[in-house]
């Protein structure tokens, strides 16, 4: 038969819906200028009843409904959007430490026994002066007024100003009746001399003990007040003119002092960050003499992290749409070139509103999510919006909308399962806001995928219908070009891609070993913002911005056991961490402080001498120190300025080596707890996320290709992205934060997803007739423009992350971003010639036999192309080779001519013979 005839259809079968060649599947109320047959023919698809053809149809109806779309989309957005008002903002422990653990249980505990985050006020004393200066008349009065106004607020637990410490100091070595060895000093330091069992020992004791009361009897009784300098350095310094050891954790050094201030405990972000700001009111306006006030805290860290939370969610949201509608403009040639925008707008606003309804906290870590779905999203949308270009433009199809559904559906579906697969490998995360973050993920961009085909298809379906696309060959333009020049290496190229995609993988392994986490919540934010200069003020000023309590609990707080059990506990701490722990304060240390004597035995305190010390200690020391209800201690070191790894050690050890007697407990919690519970949590299981991540999609894509090659085939890319990941990170010298060291699961959704899309599309050229060669850049041609431009969207993406002022995530933003971009780079660059070499022996496009065969030929001077269609005819199948043609067939992968000799179909449209030489390889 000539090549330019066309041999009517068997007419006992059904027509296929997804020809382009064909009107079957025209819209009713298209236009009549729109051709029917288009310049290549549509090979075997799935039939409407067949796999997927049900929701094809359902797309399909509801796109020529678009009014009926309108009207629900309007409705779907106002109840989803109401969600948005029930997404939290949070920053407190949850975020780090899931609720059932044992380290988030004592804190609990801990917090309700003594309350909650500590604030610290700093006294920066001028030059000239030293710590006695600092209680002049006016100061006092300052202080108690401090006090009285933050003891009145039901949001702070307890007050500890620097004359809080120092009448504590006064009340013990007063007595009522006047007489000094009547003094709970007194008596305390004879009873410990009485009980030192070296005479010599007891000898210096008694010595130490004169030399004090010498001092003190040097300033006449009526004069022993703390507006009285002489008497202000006797209860500040001891014998040796030091700073009594027992005040140190409130007179760090000689020029400086700190009030501590308890905020409620247990209390919500909004309560805890409203007793920050009540601390900071009542002290900012306060003017001391011979010194400066400063005011910070943890507490107003996580309430700054919480505040920006609120206001940069909407700012990421702002900078991610411009720059997406500035991506979109330039660089997407199509009509309505903006519409991806749109609908993946209102696909964030159901996915957002959706997580308020559930329950997704918006933490520092999952306010991620939004520019990552916008860029995701966009991604989807313009692959979709593309297709329908293409369809319209190069093929002419009667109803371009639903042979874009028929051809790209499968793929995004595939696409979409898959990267839900790798974000829900963030779920075995220890880390709460890690999983969060998965969640998040793994629930929006279903949710936004299925926006983006409603309203895409409705939008499209009436736009083709009023004012169809006029037919343009685009596969020329620089984009087009660009993906087919990216995957032009020679097939011979494929074994050493695969090792080296293999090697690769492997030195990520060992670099991620070598990398560094930081899981400081101070290192997450601004470093030049207001609170971090002010935690670094204090840190540089005392050597210290951070705690580590211990709570203790006994049938008796007041026992001999327990005073001995705390006092040995502290001095062997301070003994064994030097470094990381800088001093204690306790009820019991600050009598066992008291009693230390230079080349003496150490004695410690009795219970009786505890009890005593507790009778004359103001209430905001009983209340910070001592809770009798519950029976228990409390024991506070001021930490180091070493890491969080450090600080995990001491702790580590402190559980560890630490035994206390039958009926006592002690237990480490505090700000350092949470902070080394983090680092252990997320440093746990972080690299196993990835492989689960890498696992998951593998399988998946196993089962749905039923070929272990084409799933290696999609992965390759997906090893090369993964292992660079971390090599880059290593070279370039950056810490991991949390959420940059669990970014792999990101990386293989978004790797993933491109290189589904290009071994689909491959197939599907490949059932068209096309060799293996041709059907790959035949995609590259046609698809250039919707792929690099998909790519930018995703990398975008994440790289608006940059702009964060939060190091947390601008790092994450730009290591990601060039991660992301090597990924889909390497899909372009590797996937190409590992197709075409696979599928030329057969391992790709299985040959199959009795399937309908479509098959375009190009009579010499006609401007269309004829059909010769046949339904397992040998006879027609057999002039198709005579013609030049490939053979046609189909099996549940797609069917065609395959292997080295296989006969190559014309050339695609928009690829020139110089292309595909210089790919022969």
């Amino acid at each position: 038969m000539p090549p330019s005839t066309m041999p009517a259809d068997d007419p006992t079968s059904p027509p296929d819906p997804t020809d382009r060649t064909s009107s079957s599947d025209a819209d009713p109320g298209a236009p009549s200028s729109r051709r029917p047959t288009g310049p290549r023919a549509r090979g075997p698809a799935d039939p409407p009843d067949g796999p997927g053809g049900r929701w094809r149809a359902l797309v399909a109806r509801n796109g020529r409904r678009s009014g009926v779309v309108a009207v629900v989309t309007l409705l779907v957005t106002l109840v989803l959007g109401y969600g948005l008002n029930r997404l939290e903002f949070t920053t407190g422990q949850d975020n780090y430490l899931n609720s059932d653990s044992q380290v988030a249980r004592d804190n609990v505990d801990y917090q309700s026994l003594f309350g909650g985050q500590a604030m610290l006020t700093l006294f920066t004393i001028e030059r000239g002066a030293d710590a006695d200066d600092l209680f002049t008349p006016h100061n006092i009065k300052q202080f108690r007024d401090l006090q009285a106004e933050l003891d009145a607020d039901p949001r702070v637990q307890s007050t500890i100003t620097p004359l809080t410490a120092l009448e504590f100091t006064d009340n013990l070595v007063r007595s009522k009746n006047g007489n000094v060895l009547d003094s709970p000093a007194a008596k305390i330091l004879l009873g410990a001399q009485s009980r030192d069992p070296d005479p010599g020992s007891a000898q210096r004791r008694l010595a130490d003990s004169l030399a004090t009361l010498k001092r003190m009897q040097a300033i006449p009784e009526a004069q022993r007040t703390v507006d009285n300098p002489a008497w202000v350095d006797f209860l500040l310094h001891d014998n040796t003119g030091a700073i009594r050891k027992s005040l140190r954790p409130f007179f760090p050094t000689p020029s400086t002092a700190q009030m501590v201030t308890r905020l409620e405990g247990n209390a919500s972000l909004d309560a805890e960050g409203e007793g920050a700001r009540i601390v900071e009111r009542a002290t900012s306006g306060l003017r001391f003499d011979h010194a400066t006030a400063m005011t910070t805290g943890a507490a107003v860290l996580l309430r700054d992290i919480n505040n920006y939370l609120r206001g940069g969610f909407l700012t990421l949201g702002a900078i991610s749409l411009a720059l997406m509608a500035g991506l979109l403009v330039v660089a997407f040639a199509v009509r309505w070139r903006l519409l991806p925008l749109g609908v993946v707008g209102v696909g964030l606003i159901w996915a957002f509103g959706l997580a308020g309804y559930i329950g997704v906290p918006l933490s520092v870590v999952t306010i991620a999510g939004l520019p990552v779905l916008l860029g995701v999203g966009i991604d989807f949308a313009v692959q979709f919006h593309s297709r329908v270009e293409e369809e319209a433009q190069l093929d002419r199809a009667g109803n371009p909308v639903m042979a874009a559904l028929a051809g790209l559906l499968p793929a995004l579906a595939l696409a979409t399962v898959a990267a839900v697969l790798a974000f829900l490998a963030l779920e075995f995360s220890q880390v709460p806001m890690i999983r969060d973050f998965g969640t998040l993920l793994a629930l929006g961009l279903p949710v936004i995928v299925v926006a983006t085909v409603l309203l895409l298809t409705a939008s499209l379906t009436m736009r083709e219908r009023r004012r169809p696309t006029p037919p343009k060959d685009y596969t020329h333009g620089p984009l087009g070009r660009t993906v087919i020049r990216l995957g032009a290496l020679p097939r011979i190229t494929a074994i050493p891609l695969v090792v080296a995609a293999v090697a690769i993988f492997i030195g990520g392994i060992f670099a991620d070993g070598r990398l560094t986490i930081q899981t400081d919540p101070e290192k997450w934010v601004d470093q030049q913002s207001q609170v971090i200069k002010n935690i670094n003020t204090l840190r540089a000023s005392t050597g210290s911005a951070s705690e580590l309590g211990i709570f203790v609990q006994s049938g008796d707080v007041f026992d001999d056991a327990t005073a001995g059990f705390v006092g040995r506990f502290a001095n062997a701490q301070l003994a064994a961490h030097p470094d990381d722990l800088l001093d204690a304060s306790s009820l019991v240390t600050t009598i066992s402080f008291m009693m230390e004597v230079p080349n003496t035995t150490v004695v410690m305190p009795t219970g009786a001498d505890i009890r005593l010390a507790y009778q004359v200690a103001p209430p905001d020391v009983q209340r910070a120190m001592v809770n009798r209800e519950h029976h228990a201690l409390n024991l506070v070191f001021r930490t180091g300025s070493g890491s969080l790894e450090r600080q995990a050690g001491v702790v580590d050890d402190i559980r560890d080596h630490v035994r206390p007697a039958a009926g006592i407990s002690a237990t480490p919690s505090g700000l350092a707890v949470v902070g080394t519970g983090l680092l252990d949590n997320f440093a746990r299981n972080r690299v196993e996320l990835t492989y689960y991540a890498l696992a998951a999609v593998f399988v998946l894509l196993v089962l749905y290709n039923r070929s272990l090659v084409r799933a290696v085939l999609s992965v390759v890319p997906v090893l090369i992205a993964v292992g660079l990941s971390s090599i880059i990170a290593m070279l370039i010298g950056v810490d991991l934060s949390p959420l940059t060291a669990v970014s792999g699961p990101l990386i293989i959704a978004l790797c993933t997803e491109f290189t589904t899309l290009l071994v689909l599309r491959h197939l599907e050229e490949r059932r068209r007739g096309l060799g293996p060669l041709e059907a790959v850049e035949a995609a590259a041609a046609r698809t250039g423009r919707a792929f690099l431009v998909s790519a930018l969207a995703a990398v975008i993406g994440v790289a608006v992350l940059a702009f964060s002022s939060l190091p947390l995530l601008r790092d994450f933003g730009l290591l990601v971003a060039l991660n992301v971009a090597v990924a889909l780079l390497s899909a372009l660059v590797v996937l190409p010639p590992l197709l075409v070499w696979a599928d030329e022996r057969g391992w790709v496009h299985r040959r199959g036999g009795g399937g309908a065969v479509a098959v375009a030929v190009l009579e010499p001077g006609l401007s269309d192309k004829r059909l010769i269609s046949g339904q397992a005819a040998t006879g027609q199948t057999r002039e198709a080779r005579s013609s030049g043609t490939p053979r046609g067939g189909g099996d549940a992968a797609g069917a065609g001519g395959s292997g080295p000799g296989a006969p190559r179909a014309a050339p695609a449209p928009g690829v020139r013979p110089a292309q595909r030489a210089s790919r022969r390889g």
